[in-house]
């Protein structure tokens, strides 16, 4: 990896804001198309993969790309474990269909960027983000009915099938009484972490 005196300061400062700038519109892209046609493309992920590696590997030295300290590269390897832990705890997540494949292949770009030391902080904050997205929406009375109906799907189900009956039977694909975009909740969960780094709260 370079170091930082082989980045005149001017020129370090414009890839810094640059990627810093890149990684924010990137996910702004994200939620809308969530929002919109709950679709995370994989375009968007991709080449946010890309440029966190390519700061991660050519970037000055430092201890993350909004460390307030010393902001700077993490490096190759860091991104890649930071990625490669991020896809992983989220799948399975998938697997238990908690999440969509696009939550995954988000958190895995999102790993890279933050690296895997800040990931348990990054995964932290994400989850807090969801609780609070989903408390909001479920000021909407239609929403809350859904919620409370699907609730007792599940509670019935589950005690017809201690009773040794068939009781009903929840699907999360089809029952699902909000499908909420999770991008919400991760990007706000990645911004906060950033802000909290500026600030000098978080490592």
């Amino acid at each position: 990896m370079l170091s930082a005196a082989d980045f005149p300061e001017p020129a370090f400062a414009v890839a810094l804001w640059a990627t810093r700038s890149v990684l924010l519109l990137l996910l702004v892209a994200i939620c809308l198309s969530d929002f919109r046609v709950r679709r995370i493309p994989n375009e968007l992920v991709l080449f946010g993969l890309a440029v966190a590696l390519v700061w991660q590997a050519l970037g000055s030295n430092g201890a993350g790309l909004f460390h307030t300290g010393s902001p700077g590269a993490l490096g190759l390897a860091a991104a890649l474990s930071g990625a490669a832990a991020a896809f992983a705890g989220f799948l399975v997540l998938y697997l238990t269909r908690t999440v969509g494949a696009g939550d995954v292949k988000l958190m895995a770009m999102l790993g890279a960027f933050f690296g895997l030391e800040a990931l348990p902080g990054l995964v932290l904050l994400v989850f807090l983000a969801g609780g609070v997205l989903v408390a909001l929406r479920l000021f909407d009375r239609a929403r809350r009915r859904a919620v409370f109906a699907n609730l007792q799907l599940i509670v019935f189900g589950r005690l017809a099938a201690l009773g040794g009956g068939v009781g009903p039977q929840f699907d999360p694909r089809t029952d699902s009484a909000d499908r909420m975009p999770f991008a919400f909740a991760i990007a706000g969960g990645a911004l906060l972490l950033g802000v909290l780094q500026l600030m000098g709260v978080s490592a």
